[in-house]
């Protein structure tokens, strides 16, 4: 008798972890169940009929220095079909901060503050490290407002880092965990030119905390000399299409629109899971593994976590809104995407997908993303497309980019809200599934242990429990 596989969830984490086992001749005994009509997560695409796709935000490959797993996504299309994208061009992102786009470095730029400003915070940094040898306070259980005045001192934290995080999580930092710094560049500041930089960061622990100033002429031995790949021919659902491709002549069995509502648990194990399909329900028996890629949570509930003392933090609203323009924002340059530290800005990060990818243009236009976070009550009184046109005039882009066509979605699953709380909840949820020691279960993607939120590291962390 087969025994069955059962992948909760599709994201690109569920696909890698099932072409992986299909690798290993397990295809036939693989069951991926998805709650939506497509696969993919974060990685399926818009599809506007003449204005063509849309990714959901910036979603380049970046190598994860694993070499078998790199070659494995790598093959996923024919190397004619690939753009690399490598050296100072890997990643090019920037920053709004205090009014200013900075197109040098994605970290906060402490010349942008006022002279006054800029001198205290850049004297008080350097006290600060001198006294409290940041480098040996470990990150992981601090609060984001600890983290920011541990690193940085508590002028430049106050004047540039922490108002930055609540700008985007629109929460007091004292509330929010350590993560919420990992999710845009806030390990490092820039304050200098090259020269100063050069030398500064012979230090080591100078080094972990002053960026360098120019991301285009980063040395070699300062980078990690990985590269990002994305297909020429606009669109990461093609790296999705082409798993799926791989899966399914290996015999994997995909329900779409489908949802696991019960797990059967005993002797240690899984042994059946109860799914969902179209509104017929359906029993999976003789369960092998369960691979929850999914929501931590409502698998803690599956498998009788108590949730009686638990309060969650509502996360913001992530709306997406896509935008065709006749002409690529000229004030942007060559920059990628940014993320926007303005708190007079609903926009979290304005992405140019025709920067990093030849085929991006259709129709006449080009792709412009603007990701927005609001919270509940502003997404229920205000027009987002409205907001996203007013604030890519206000970036300064209208001036010579004129909008074609645009269109807002609403994410279910968003941006994480990641507050102390919230994230102390997940982790508890996380050692209880521990704790009951079922031995054929697997949490896989976002969260699935502390600080995991990026795909490289997500891929990383699949290919390292599957193999």
């Amino acid at each position: 008798m087969s025994e069955n596989i059962v992948i909760g969830g599709s994201g690109i984490s569920g696909l890698l972890c099932a072409l992986l086992l299909c690798r290993k001749g397990l295809g036939e005994n693989v069951i991926i169940v998805e709650k939506n009509n497509e696969l993919g997560g974060l990685l399926r695409c818009f599809n506007y009929g003449k204005w063509g796709y849309f990714d959901y935000g910036p979603h380049n490959l970046l190598e994860t220095g694993i070499e078998e797993l790199d070659q494995l996504l790598f093959n996923l299309l024919p190397e004619e079909e690939w753009q690399v994208l490598e050296g100072g061009k890997r990643d090019l992102a920037g920053a709004y901060f205090n009014g200013i786009l900075q197109k040098h470095t994605p970290y906060i730029d402490l010349r942008n503050l006022s002279r006054k400003d800029y001198c205290e915070c850049l004297a008080d940094f350097l006290a600060h490290l001198d006294k409290q040898k940041v480098g040996a306070v470990s990150e992981t259980h601090l609060t984001a407002y600890d983290y920011a005045i541990q690193r940085f001192g508590e002028l430049t934290a106050t004047k540039a880092i922490l108002p930055s995080i609540e700008k985007v999580h629109k929460k007091n930092a004292a509330d929010l965990d350590f993560m919420a710094t990992i999710f845009t560049p806030m390990t490092r500041i820039a304050f200098c030119n090259e020269d100063l930089a050069s030398e500064l960061t012979l230090s080591p622990l100078l080094r972990n905390h002053v960026a360098w100033p120019n991301q285009r002429t980063l040395p070699s031995d300062r980078s990690s000399g990985r590269r990002a790949i994305y297909p020429i021919r606009y669109g990461m659902y093609r790296i999705i299409e082409a798993i799926i491709h791989k899966i399914t002549q290996a015999g994997v069995q995909i329900f779409t629109s489908s949802e696991i509502i019960a797990l059967k648990k005993s002797n240690g194990k899984i042994q059946e899971v109860t799914v969902n399909c179209n509104g017929h329900k359906r029993n999976i028996e003789d369960v092998k593994h369960l691979i929850w890629t999914g929501n931590i949570p409502l698998l803690g509930r599956y498998l009788g976590v108590d949730f009686s003392d638990f309060k969650n933090d509502k996360p913001l609203k992530t709306i997406v809104v896509n935008m065709v323009v006749d002409q690529p924002p000229e004030a942007m340059g060559d920059l990628y995407y940014f993320f926007c530290y303005d708190k007079s800005f609903h926009t979290y990060r304005l992405t140019n997908f025709a920067n990093y990818c030849q085929g991006a243009g259709r129709n006449g236009g080009y792709p412009i993303s603007l990701e927005l976070l609001v919270e509940e009550e502003t997404m229920k009184k205000s027009d987002p497309i409205k907001i996203a046109t007013e604030e890519y005039a206000r970036f300064g882009f209208s001036q010579n980019s004129r909008i074609l066509f645009s269109n807002a979605e609403y994410l279910d699953t968003g941006f994480p809200m990641p507050t102390v709380n919230n994230i102390k909840n997940i982790r508890t949820i996380r050692g209880c599934i521990r704790d009951m020691c079922l031995t054929n279960i697997q949490i896989l993607g976002i969260l699935a242990e502390d600080n995991l939120f990026f795909q490289t590291d997500v891929l990383s962390d699949t290919y390292y429990k599957t193999i």
